[in-house]
């Protein structure tokens, strides 16, 4: 036999014993089977070419060679080292199978806050979490979920690509992702941030047992929240908002003595017969008593509504923002659809990522000077080349625009929120003499837009609309104070590894340097036996 038949079957063993060991941690648990990788045929096909080599020049004589005390000892050692490996694939499998996470960072940035951790301990049923993102797979996304199941088993998720499941997507009303399904039983929620906070609000919403009631007043031609065909109507409106667990309903200013009490918010929306005088009154009188309201106006309409909005510090323009648009073949062209993509530093905007596109808009600013005790701040602006027309009969009668000097140049503010926190305008302000209360407005919310066509069906899916007008309304009901989870300083590193990266990992440190690290010692022991 020669003397290279010892190692060519030691090798081969070894070569045999890796490709199964990488055959078998190949397991794709999601799909059942196991995937021969190039690893794994390699190597089996080298040790069988080993052992056929060794068998082929003398393997009978296997029983001298094993009665070496140079074998005996280098089967002992290889005996210690697979109990070695046993040991460390056992206590690897025992921290997967119980496992348990430390954050050794000093802000703790690596795990959930001691708020969504409540939240998660309250639950009493599953809660499931869509993700709709852009190629069906976001790893900082995943590794947050996995941060939420490892505190709670009631906690699912799935990824979905929008692309393809679109059906998905329509049946959950996701018009832009990275965007969120948050559902426990028959409720469900959509947010469409993915940080911590955001995730944990979604998932209060949800648990919580008490709705909020959004009233929808009619009567004067305000848009239908009925109507989910016509470009024109509310339906989509309406929708999304019982989507968000809010109770939607309809209220008839007229017949009404108050604003029923369990109004979380008012929305006024484009009345084109102008409100009577008792019914402004109504609407005052809610909004001293804390009420929220959201008004969506437009050019030459509501003048009692901007006589309203006057006496809570907003001032709503007598114009329409005209537009300069640089349309392909047709150069500058003047318009009347102004896109926004520019916001100020507001909650309800906060979450705005993208433009919005508006249709006739008018101006909407706070008052000057100062409402004393509401706060006032402008939300959106229109771009610098639009400008607040003034000369509005001429625009609509004869379809002509011209900036002139009683004219205002953008960026032009065409919507506002306002907060007060103190006295509101007293009796002796109001005009129509129907007494406006005790003058109390602490708690008192008012979103106003110039326009009111950017919500209707027509305009609900274009660019970021229907996330502008549902954080409104969220912010008017107060469901951005759901739960408040400050930054964490980041004070360490971590590494982001593609798939293609971490395999390459798993492979040099788990199976490539401990079989060259086995392999040198074969050879060495292999060279000192043989001299």
């Amino acid at each position: 036999m020669s003397n290279r038949a010892p190692i060519l079957g030691i090798t081969g063993l070894v070569f045999l014993a890796f490709g199964l060991m990488s055959h078998w941690l190949a397991y794709d648990p999601a799909r059942g089977i196991f995937a021969f990788g190039w690893y794994s045929l390699a190597h089996l096909i080298a040790g069988a070419v080993c052992l056929g080599l060794y068998l082929s020049t003398g393997g009978s004589s296997l029983s001298d060679f094993l009665k070496q005390r140079s074998t005996r000892y280098g089967a002992g050692a290889l005996l210690y080292s697979i109990l070695f490996v046993s040991v460390v694939v056992m206590i690897n499998f025992m921290g997967a199978r119980y496992n348990k996470r430390f954050d050794m960072s000093v802000e703790g940035v690596n795990s959930l806050s001691p708020q969504s951790r409540e939240v998660l301990d309250r639950l009493d049923e599953d809660v499931t979490i869509d993700a709709f993102i852009e190629g069906g797979r976001d790893p900082v996304i995943e590794e947050l979920f996995n941060a939420y199941r490892y505190h709670s088993d009631r906690l699912q998720y799935r990824f979905v690509d929008p692309q393809v499941r679109p059906e998905l997507a329509e049946q959950a009303g996701i018009s832009h992702v990275p965007a969120l399904r948050i559902t426990k039983g028959d409720r469900s929620t959509l947010v469409q941030q993915t940080d911590e906070e955001s995730v944990t609000n979604g998932i209060h919403r949800v648990s919580t047992t008490t709705n909020k009631r959004v009233y929808f007043s009619e009567g004067h031609g305000e848009p239908e929240i009925a109507d989910n065909d016509s470009p024109a109507g509310y339906g989509r409106f309406a929708t999304a908002l019982r989507n968000q667990n809010y109770e939607v309903s309809t209220l008839f200013l007229a017949d009404a003595e108050a604003i029923p009490e369990d109004a979380d918010v008012l929305v006024v929306a484009s009345p084109s017969r102008e409100l009577f005088p008792a019914e402004i009154a109504r609407i005052q009188n809610y909004l001293e008593r804390g009420g929220n309201a959201l008004f969506l106006l437009e050019p030459r309409r509501s003048a009692e509504i901007v006589d309203l909005l006057s006496r809570w510090g907003i001032t709503v323009g007598d114009d329409v923002v005209v537009d300069q648009q640089m349309r392909l073949f047709e150069g500058v062209t003047l318009g009347l659809e102004p896109v926004v993509s520019s916001y100020g530093k507001h909650p309800v905007v906060e979450p705005i990522t993208e433009r919005t596109v508006f249709s006739l808009a008018r101006s909407v600013e706070p008052s000057i000077p100062p409402r004393e005790g509401t706060e006032v701040v402008p939300i959106a602006f229109t771009p610098e080349t639009s400008w607040a027309e003034t000369e509005v009969d001429r625009l609509f009668d004869q379809s002509e625009a011209r900036l002139t000097e009683t004219d205002r140049k953008g960026p032009v503010s065409i919507a506002v929120a306002a907060s007060a926190s103190a006295a509101a305008p007293s009796v002796a302000d109001d005009p129509f003499g129907e007494g406006l209360g005790t003058g109390s407005a602490s708690g008192t919310r008012l979103v106003v837009f110039g326009d009111s066509t950017f919500a209707t069906n027509k305009f609900w899916m274009q660019l970021f609309n229907d996330a502008l007008v549902l954080s409104a309304t969220g912010w008017l009901a107060g469901q951005e104070e759901l739960i408040s989870i400050g930054p964490r300083a980041v004070r360490t590193s971590r590494a982001r590894l593609s798939p293609a990266e971490a395999l390459t990992v798993f492979y040099l440190s788990v199976l490539v340097i401990p079989e060259l690290i086995l392999l040198c010692g074969v050879v060495v022991w292999w060279r000192r036996s043989s001299s």
